[in-house]
Parts: C-alpha cells; structure tokens; sequence
C-alpha cells in the first residue's frame, strides 16, 4: 500500500522580474511571462545574468477528487535563494527566509479537485547581501530564484515529518517527529535491514525517541560504503498502518586522538579537493543525480577519499550519491559579509538547519562555520568569543562529526577546533623552496594558527605585518587549543589552464563566463580574448596552439601537485590536505577537471599522488651530469591496511631497472624519511630528458605506491666558445671555472658580461657593445635605457602564487637543442627568476624575446630573456637565477653558453 505520492513539478514555470516592485500576486502581466526552467537559479538564463532583485513564479497543477479529500496535501521547495512568499489559486499560503534549506506549506483547504495555480514571489535583494549567508556568490556572481526541486506531497493525515538516525557502536538513537501528537495506543513498528537487504531487527515501540540495539553491525566507509536501511510505520490501535517512512543509515565513527583523524579507530589520511559545486549550465544546481555520481566516481579514480563542499549547502542529493559511493564530506555554513546581529541570526539557522537537513548522512564528517574570517573580524575578542560558543553549541548538538571553527588563512587563525587547518598557495616550481619551508613550519605547530592576545592596534597591525614570523604572544582569552588537533592543509594548489578549443566546441563561442572575473587580481583571471592575447604575444613559437599550451600548463599544474603533496606527506604531523580544487569554476582554472568535468591531462597520474601508501624523492637539482652519481632522497609514509612486511622500494631510469633496498616495517600512520637512492646516470653526448620511476614494492610483488619524475641529464663536453670575454666581479670566478677566457680591460672584450648594468656600459652600447646582462638582483639597473625596465615580481600579480603565474622558453632562435618542455618546470628549479624585464611591446614577442612569463589567462606577458638594439650595440637581458649556480648547474651553464654563443 503507497501511504504517500509525491508528484514532481520541475519543468518550465511562467516568470516575471520585477525590478520595480510594481507587480502583486493578483496582478501578473500573463502576456509578459518569460520562461524559467526550475530547478535553477534565474542568472544560469543569459536574459537574467545580471538580474538580482524580485521576481514572480507561476506554474498549475491538477489535483485529483479523491486525493482532495482523502488525503493532506503538501507544497515542498527544497530551497529558494532567498525570500519566498507563496500563493495557492490567489490564498496566501506562508513564508521562508533563507536560500539554503528545505520548506513545506499544508496547502489542503487552499487546493480543489482539477487545476490550481502556484505563485511564488522570490526576493534576493542586494542591499541584504552582507548580513545573509551568501558563500562563493561574492566571486562568482548572484544566485537567486528557485534552485532545488519543488514537488506536492499527498500524505496522511496524521504522518511522519522526519527522523534522526544517530548509530553509535551497535545501538542506534532514533528521534521520529510528527505533524501532530500521536493518540494513546499508536505505535511505531521499526524494520531494519542491512546492507545486502535482509531484515536484522523488527521492533515495536511507543515513543517518539527510542533505541535500536544492532548485533555486530557492519561499518560504513570509504572502501565499504555499507548502508542500513530503517523502516518506520506508524500503526494505530487496530493495528492499521497509516504512514510509513524510509531513511539509510551507516554506522561509522570519526574521532581525533594524538594528532591523527580516526575512522571506524582507524587512522585516516585526508585527501580531499575543494569542491565549489557549481554546475556548467545549472551553477548550483546539479543536472542530475547521474551526473553526481560520475563526479564521485571520477574522484575516486584520482585517489581522493573526501571532498570539501565550499562554503555552500549542497543539493541532498549530492549528500545521498556520497553515501552510496563512499566519499567522505567536509560541507561548511556559506559566509556572510560582516557580523551584525541580523547575520549572526541568520548564520545560526542556516547553520544548525543544515546540520538538521543532513543528519543521517555517514558521508559527512566535518562541518565548519567560518572560512578565513570570511564575515567575521577576528581581532575582536567579543566576535572571537561569539565563533566560541557557537563551535561549543554545534559539537553539543552534533556530538558525531568534527568542527572547524575558522579554516583559516594567512592573516587569520583559529579559536577553537578539532582540525587545525590552513591555507596556503606558493608558485611552482618559482616558490618551492618557500613551500618546503612553510610545511616544515606548519607541522612544528606554530603559535600564529590560533589567536594570540593583539592588546592594540600597533600589534595587530605588526601581527599583519608578517603572520608567519610574528612574535608567539599570549593565546587570546577566548582560544582553547589541547595541542593534539591534527594539522592540515586545507587548500593549495596551481591553475592549469582548460583546453579553450574544447570549450568552443561545447558551447559554439566563447561560454558567457568568459566575460567575468575582470576585477578580480588585477584582472589577470579574465578569459575573453585568451585566443587573440596568444596571437599577439606570439606564443605560437613555444605551443603549437592554445590546446598544446594549455595541456602544458596542466602538466604544470601535475608537477605543482606531486611536489606540494609529496612535502606534506614528508611530515609525520600533517594528517591530509585539501586540494583546490576539484573542478574549474568558470575563470578559475586550478581545477583537477574542467568546468565540463573533462579530466585534465594528468587525471590517470592522479592516483599516485593520492594514495594512502604514498613514495616520494626530492630531486633537489633535477639537471644533473651524466657520468656522476646523483643522491636523491625517498620516503614513505603508510596509511593503508596492507601488509608491508618484507617489502621494498626499486627504481628504474626510463623503465630500465637500477636498484632497490628493503623497505623497513612501518606502523600504520607512520612516515620513514631516511631513504636514499644513489642514481648512476650514463654519459650522453647531448641534454636528454630520463624518466626515474619509483615503487614500493610488496613482498608478493604488488605494488604499494608509485611515482615518476622528470630529470634533465647534460654532457660533461661543454663546448666552451673561445671568445674574449669581460665579466663583472660576481660573475667571473663562475665563468673561469667553466673555462670561459676573461680579461680584465672591457675595450678587449668581445662581449661584455654583467649582472648590473650601469652607464659605463650603457655608453658602450651605444658605441656598438655586446653586453649579456644577468639581471637577477634589485640593483641590476643602475642606468636609463629607453623601454627596458625591471620589476620585481613580489607584491605584484607576476608573483603568480595565486592565479598562477607560467613561464615559457622559446626555442626556435636560442636553445635549440635543449630537450624537455618549452616551460619552465621543475627541471627549472632553482633557476626561476623573481624579476620580469618591462617594456617589450607585442611586436617584440615575436622577435626579440626568448623567454617569458603571463600570468592567469595569459595576462601581463612580460619577458625574462629579451633582447634590444641600444645605439650600434645589443644587449641579452636574462632574469633567470643563473649567475650564483653556473659552477654546479649544468642547465644553468647550459643556457649561459647559448646566450653568449648567439651574442658572438
């Protein structure tokens, strides 16, 4: 017997905006209607990008006779952004404040056997924007109207209105409401059955919250994602049912002790991408539940076990496809703009509604309540105190899942937590060291991730200053830190950009987000004109087309990746990390998949990175001789359940097999760093690029973890010209030991070589010099050359550890025979400049520059190796790090030789 019959009423509704607040319930132009497909937010409609303000609904409906009088009859949206007022055949039927939860209306006395009519007025008005929960709208534009799906409901009378499913150990705490009390003598029969489907329990009660005892139930987790499924009638004294429900469950635990994260009293490490949950053509709105679970699907395959729904309130059934598939959930309460009262209350319904909505979910282990003090100014001890009680009263309501208070990042911290966790974002390879550098701080567990006493403003003004080198003043009143959260990074990562022919093959143009982000960072992170920058900019030397660039810098974004991750998991503190992000959102490009969900080029390399045994090398200098034996660290970390003993790490050059040792036995959680592999490069006869791979092997053959890099191998032949040479005092001793000829008087020199250029030389430009300038430093240019200048590239948008800055090197006139990638990679490491040479215009892109550096879609070319006509002479600028690491660096020495051999 169908106790409840649920009809859909997505599909097309009449809409009407009304900037004006001219129109009423009564009144609504019917010859003016637009189309607006629902569910969706209005702005995913091109007429109503821009549109943020009231607008009108309507759609009928038909009611059968019986249904009219048998039965009650429910309206349900599953969310409106923001306000909804609701009119059934013109009655006023109720209200709802809030753009991120479920609501219902009783609509029986308002409905009649055949068609009715809905009218639903939304407002979502700009001037409320900063105190209503809002999350990504800030960035990515407005999302009004009604996103999530609006069904009618016919119901019993009296019915069920919801349960609350809290599994721990074998027993299980149900909470059951109603829409009004239950008579004397009705009951509650409980079926449960397990997850292969047979009935385990069959009870009988007369409360409305009781307890379930389940023998040795079987765990919901990642691998195993076991679902329970509970059964509930209602019966009354006749034993008649009236009402039955249906609600899955999972028993599963998530804990932290000693620093480490517990599923199930196992430890877990956290690898997780950051998840927008914006849609291609809906924004919020998922198209589909298939849709979801090939997202899920592709996430697993990358190796991650969580995702980090951003500061938004997901679709439920985003929630449901996680708990069948097996994907651990980190959602957050989406932020406001400032602290009023007015947000505070909204923050807190929002906040414990969503709690409410998805209690039974065993997918979500984490909730948090603010990400980087977004809303909140946390120099304020009565804002600090009231982040406080709410993470006290959220643990108390939710006693089964983990809180963060503020997921902070630089220039913010927390109160109190069970993660300590922070964000950070470096250029790779440009920033490596500072990356390493920063891990190693973070799992020292500093004093600046968490709120210290600022009795002033000159100190927080200081603390501002530099967060991460402040000096460790008292904890704030407010802060209760034990010392044994467990640290994670929580957001990293690099742009890879997406491959834009794809994209105007889905779309027959530019996609309209193409248009957006312009006043975002300066606004390097805009898109329109990618394809006409290429062109101007002359970028066809190095890629073939936009498609071959962009697969670099995805490969890029690989490289980025399997060094931040391979850091992190070098440090026995750090529990997990959470990569941004799990897809691009419209101009932003540093996702592991495009905005259409394609895989980028690395998607089957992914796994590696990701994996709960991971190995990993640092190849400090990945250019190197042939002949000459390269150490390279190893380490490994071991999270997984597999049996390690007796096994072993190998290695091979280009597949060709070249060593191994013994592995030693490590505990679960556990992170060896103390490997060392000894590589016996052969001699070459010119640059070539070998792959080394390394694995850790089980016993039994299988393999634990993998990884591969790229190493640049050079002959010790350098081929030195014998030209006569003047070199500056820094770089002379560097250039001799090459074997390089000097002499001391600039007028007997071919070619002249500094690392400052000054009037001296200037003049001599102008006289016919050729100078190669080595323009690495603040006080590299100590004269005035028309349109030639250098910036540093700190504080500046060339800095690149945000929207990501690419370089490229241009091998058609210089370095040709350099092997690799027309990018500055890893093999680059150590070489990468932090200045950028200013004032070539486009035209030079194509002649004169050799190298160089845009930032986010393609903005702000500027070279790093360029060359110009002063008077009768030449100058080669070059910014690249070479000058300090020529004796040691063969790519460094390398890229000097072809320099001054194009000079001669």
């Amino acid at each position: 017997m169908t106790f409840r019959t649920r009809s859909l009423l997505d599909g097309i509704w009449k809409f009407w905006p009304d900037p004006d607040y001219t129109f009423s319930f009564d009144n609504l132009p019917q010859s003016q209607a637009a189309q607006m497909p629902v569910p969706s937010v209005w702005q995913s409609q091109e007429a109503y990008r821009n549109y943020v303000g009231v607008a009108w609904y309507q759609i009928d409906f038909n009611i059968s006779q019986s249904c009219a009088s048998e039965q009650s009859i429910w309206l349900i949206f599953g969310a409106v952004e923001d306000r909804a007022e609701v009119w059934i055949n013109g009655n006023f039927v109720g209200e709802h404040i809030g753009g991120y939860l479920p609501f219902e209306l009783e609509i029986s006395r308002f409905v009649h056997p055949g068609g009715n009519e809905i009218t639903v007025r939304v407002e979502d008005a700009a001037e409320n924007f900063e105190e209503t929960p809002h999350g990504k709208q800030s960035w990515y534009g407005y999302l009004s109207g009604i996103w999530q799906s609006v069904y009618l409901e016919q119901r019993p009378h009296l019915h069920f209105q919801g349960v609350k499913i809290s599994p721990q150990d074998h027993n299980v705490q149900i909470t059951t409401t109603f829409n009004d009390a239950l008579p004397l003598g009705y009951q509650l029969s409980c079926r449960v059955m397990d997850p292969l489907g047979d009935e385990v329990l069959h009870a009988s009660v007369q409360t409305s919250h009781f307890q379930l005892v389940i023998d040795k139930p079987i765990l919901w987790d990642v691998n195993n994602p076991n679902l329970y499924r509970l059964c509930l009638s209602m019966v009354d004294e006749q034993d008649v049912v009236l009402d039955e429900i249906e609600q899955t469950f999972g028993f599963r635990t998530i804990e932290t002790h000693h620093g480490q994260i517990y599923l199930n009293g196992r430890s877990l490490y956290l690898r997780a991408a950051l998840d927008q949950d914006y849609y291609p053509d809906g924004f919020c709105t998922p198209p589909s539940l298939e849709f979801i679970e090939a997202e899920f699907l592709k996430a697993r395959t990358m190796g991650l076990n969580c995702l980090r729904i951003h500061i938004k309130v997901a679709d439920p059934r985003y929630y449901e496809a996680a708990d069948r598939l097996g994907m651990l959930i980190w959602t957050e309460l989406p932020n406001w703009g400032i602290l009023t009262p007015a947000a505070r209350l909204r923050a807190r319904q929002t906040l414990f509604g969503m709690v409410e909505r998805d209690w039974n979910h065993p997918s979500i282990i984490i909730w948090t309540i603010m990400n980087e003090s977004w809303g909140i100014d946390l120099s304020d001890p009565d804002q600090r105190a009231w982040l406080a009680d709410t993470f006290f009263d959220l643990k108390s309501f939710d006693p089964h899942r983990l809180v963060v208070d503020n997921s902070a990042c630089y220039g913010n911290f927390h109160i109190v937590t069970d993660l300590e966790d922070f964000h950070n974002y470096y250029a790779m390879p440009d920033h490596c060291e500072e990356w390493q550098d920063w891990v190693q701080n973070l799992a020292s567990r500093p004093a600046w991730t968490f709120a210290r006493d600022y009795q002033d403003k000159d100190t927080w003004t200081a603390f501002l200053k530099d967060p991460w080198h402040a000096p460790a003043l008292p904890p704030a009143a407010e802060v209760r830190r034990t010392g044994d959260e467990p640290l994670l990074v929580s957001e990293f990562g690099n742009w890879g950009l997406p491959d834009v022919a794809r994209l105007l093959t889905r779309f027959g143009a530019e996609p309209w987000w193409f248009d957006t982000g312009l006043s975002w960072g300066d606004g390097v992170v805009y898109p329109h004109g990618v394809q006409k920058r290429f062109e101007e900019y002359a970028l066809g030397r190095a890629f073939r087309n936009m498609s071959d660039l962009a697969n670099y810098s995805q490969q890029l974004q690989f490289s980025a990746l399997q060094y931040q991750i391979g850091q992190m998991r070098r440090q026995p503190a750090i529990q997990g990390y959470v990569i941004t992000e799990f897809s691009d959102v419209h101009w932003e490009s540093n996702g592991l998949l495009d905005m259409q969900r394609n895989p980028k080029a690395y998607f089957e390399h992914l796994s590696w990175l990701n994996s709960d045994d991971f190995i990993g090398v640092d190849i400090t200098q990945p250019a190197v001789f042939g002949g000459e034996p390269c150490c390279i660290s190893v380490w490994l970390s071991h999270y997984s359940g597999k049996n390690i003993t007796g096994s072993r790490v190998e290695w091979s050059l280009d597949e060709r097999p070249c060593g191994q040792f013994e592995a030693p036995r490590l505990s679960h959680a556990e992170v060896w760093c103390d490997g060392e592999i000894i590589l016996h490069l052969r001699e070459v006869t010119e640059p070539m690029n070998v792959s080394l791979n390394v694995d850790w092997v089980a016993a039994d053959g299988t393999r634990l973890a993998h990884n591969q890099y790229e190493i640049l191998v050079f002959p010790h032949e350098r081929n030195i010209p014998t030209i006569s040479l003047w070199a500056s005092p820094r770089l002379q001793p560097a250039l001799e030991s090459l074997g390089y000829r000097i002499v001391a008087d600039r007028d007997r020199a071919k070619i002249l070589l500094t690392d400052q250029l000054d009037d001296d030389l200037r003049s001599r430009l102008f006289d016919g010099a050729r100078v190669l300038w080595l323009a690495d430093h603040k006080d590299a240019l100590q004269t005035s050359v028309a349109n030639l200048g250098l910036k540093a590239r700190q504080g500046t948008p060339w800095q690149g550890d945000w929207a990501s800055s690419m370089s490229w090197i241009n091998r058609d006139v210089l370095f040709k025979s350099l092997p690799g990638k027309n990018i500055l990679d890893f093999t680059y490491r150590g070489l990468t400049p932090e200045y950028i040479l200013t004032g070539f215009s486009p035209q030079e892109f194509f002649t004169r520059v050799h190298a160089g550096m845009f930032v986010g879609w393609l903005h702000k070319p500027v070279a790093l190796i360029g060359e110009r006509s002063i008077g009768r002479g030449q100058v080669l600028a070059c910014t690249l790090n070479l000058a300090d690491r020529l004796p040691y660096h063969p790519l460094a020495a390398y890229l000097m030789k072809d320099m001054i051999t194009y000079l001669q």
